[in-house]
Order: C-alpha cells, then sequence, then structure tokens
C-alpha cells in the first residue's frame, strides 16, 4: 500500500493483487519516469531507518524502531520477507544499503478489520543504524488536522499506481483527519483514534509504500507516528487521493510483546505523561482512559448495535478497500 507512490512515496506495497509493476522507472533507475508527484528524491543518509522489506511475493517498507525488529503493513505479510534493507536510497543497486535478513514476520490479529501492522525480527541487529522513536501517546497529545507529516516510501510515483520504482522518496502532506472517525474507508473497528488520513490532491503514498514511515517533527527529531496502509475510498485515481495511516500509539505495547524485543519509544523528553501513567510502559502512557482495560482493537461500542455488526461491518470494509492497500506485488 504505499500510498507515497506518490506521488509521495510512502512505502506502500502494492498489495498483491495484480497491480502491474513495469513501466517507467524513476529517473535515478537510468530510464524515463513521471516524476513523483508531491514528492522527491531522498538524499542518502536522510532516512536511515526507512527500510525495503523484500520477498518473493513483492516488496514493502518498513521502519527500523529497534536494532533488530522493524515495522511493516499487515498486508505485507503476503509478501514472506525474506530480507531488508536498510540506509540505502536505491534497493534495486546503486543506492548503497545495509541487508538484514528476517527471522519472522507477525500481522497483527485479524488486521484486516483491526491494526494494519505486521513486525518483523531479524536475525541479527543492524549494525550503524540508529532506530527511529516510536510515538506513543505523549507524541499524540497536541496532533490534530494540519499537521504536517513526512511520508516516506520506495512505492511506485504516479496516481495510476502503474510503472516501476525503487528510489526512495519522500513528501510533505498535512493531516486532514486526525481521528480517521470520516469514514470514507476508516476501519471502524479501531475508530475513532486508530488511524489518521494525511494527503491528498497529488500528494500521497502508493503501491510499495505499504507499511513505510510516516514521520512527525518534534523537539527529540522526527518521530515514526504512522505506518501506511491503504488510500481513501473516496479517491479518483488509486494514488494521489490521500492515505490511511495506522497510529503508533495504538500497537506499541503489541510490537514489544510480539517481537520480545525493546522498541525505541518516544517518553517526550521524559516527562510524566499526560495521564500519570509509567513512562517506561511500553507505549509510554499507562492506561488510556478511553481504553481502560488496554485492549487494542478496541475503539467502538457495540452497546446498543445487533450483535456482531461492528465485525461485520469491518469486515466488507476489508474486502472493499483490498486494492487500495498499497503493497506492492510480484509479477
Amino acid at each position: 500500500m504505499t500510498r507515497l507512490g506518490f506521488t509521495a512515496a510512502v512505502l506502500v506495497p502494492a498489495l498483491a493483487y495484480g497491480e502491474p509493476t513495469s513501466a517507467p522507472v524513476h529517473p535515478s533507475t537510468g530510464t524515463s519516469a513521471t516524476p513523483v508527484i508531491g514528492g522527491t528524491v531522498v538524499p542518502a543518509g536522510k532516512w536511515p531507518d526507512a527500510v525495503a522489506v523484500l520477498g518473493a511475493q513483492g516488496a514493502c517498507t518498513g521502519t527500523l524502531i529497534a536494532p533488530d525488529v522493524v515495522l511493516t503493513a499487515g498486508h505485507c505479510a503476503a509478501v514472506n520477507p525474506t530480507q531488508v534493507i536498510a540506509n540505502t536510497t536505491n534497493y534495486n543497486g546503486g543506492g548503497g544499503g545495509t541487508p538484514a535478513q528476517v527471522a519472522s514476520i507477525t500481522a497483527y490479529p485479524s488486521w484486516e478489520t483491526s491494526y494494519d501492522v505486521s513486525v518483523v525480527v531479524l536475525t541479527a541487529p543492524v549494525a550503524g543504524i540508529t532506530p527511529r522513536l516510536l510515538g506513543t501517546a505523549c507524541t499524540f497529545q497536541s496532533f490534530a488536522n494540519g499537521a504536517q507529516v513526512h511520508l516516506v516510501g520506495f512505492g511506485l510515483t504516479d496516481t495510476a499506481g502503474t510503472g516501476d520504482n525503487t528510489t526512495l522518496h519522500e513528501a510533505v502532506a498535512p493531516v486532514t483527519d486526525a481521528t480517521c472517525s470520516g469514514g470514507n474507508g476508516c476501519m471502524p473497528g479501531v475508530a475513532p483514534g486508530g488511524e489518521f488520513v494525511a494527503g491528498g490532491s497529488g500528494t500521497d503514498s502508493c503501491f510499495g509504500d505499504s507499511g513505510g514511515p510516516v514521520y512527525l517533527d518534534t523537539p527529540r527529531g522526527p518521530v515514526v507516528i504512522g505506518a501506511v496502509s491503504r488510500g481513501l475510498s473516496s479517491s479518483p485515481t488509486p494514488c494521489g487521493g490521500g492515505g490511511i495511516y495506522v497510529r503508533t500509539d495504538k500497537i506499541a505495547d503489541w510490537l514489544a510483546t510480539t517481537s520480545g524485543k525493546t522498541i525505541a519509544l518516544d517518553t517526550c523528553s521524559g516527562s510524566q505523561p499526560p495521564d500519570g501513567g509509567d513512562p517506561t510502559d511500553p507505549g509510554g502512557s499507562g492506561p488510556d482512559p478511553d481504553n481502560p482495560t488496554g485492549d487494542l482493537v478496541g475503539g467502538c461500542s457495540t452497546s446498543g448495535d445487533p450483535a456482531g455488526m461492528l465485525v461485520v461491518l469491518g469486515a466488507l470494509l476489508a474486502v472493499l478497500s483490498v486494492s487500495s492497500r498499497r503493497r506492492r506485488a510480484q509479477t
């Protein structure tokens, strides 16, 4: 789903659903191509923690969040990744990079109707690259519509979602629905607040950007606050109309527990979390007043609804959004 196929180059692996992968490539690959819409080629060394996630079934993007742990999209598990390449500007050659082998990939339970993320554990730590801080509850304290975020990925670069690209791109885009509560493809099972919407009007992620990072500038430097999932259901083109991104604060506990590793968390300079929780907690915030049980899939009440209504609705939306997910398929 890397919708950043900017159009914006957020690694949105064009889900393996037959998206074409042949066509003009980015100029840096030596062939003609449409310039990244709303984005630019990333200079060497700017985002070393943004990694290409490569497998026999396709490609995605991800973020190094521990020396041996990568965050990517849930639908990217279908890529069956065997390696990641960090600190590269072009994973298909000529862009440098540090390869690492994949030990395992685990998708979030029922990711199709909850959080579209996977955690990749590597066989050995990636040397020489500082993992990116993962956004927690305190990171999102003032998060709102209009915030500017960085979309980064190896995805396709035209709004039709065609062509070919293996070069890392980036773009700056505004957040347009900070809680993903406006429908338009948002997942009801984790709404409001489990996802957010950013980009549009030609600045976006695209196929191959799936799982890639969304960075927010903070006093601690850029922090990864989202992972590329899919495009908006209202978009008139496969890419370019805006994307839906999973919030990292909602999956921090799960990432640490499932990987069994220490994740690099944003503790907001060690300040006391807004709710008085333990800043060493995975997620950095202690109990969520809107979710005191710690249920990572929560977000909507079923009170008064017909039994299973949310589950059925979520499953239907998952089916409808399959074609908009941004993993890039192997052809």
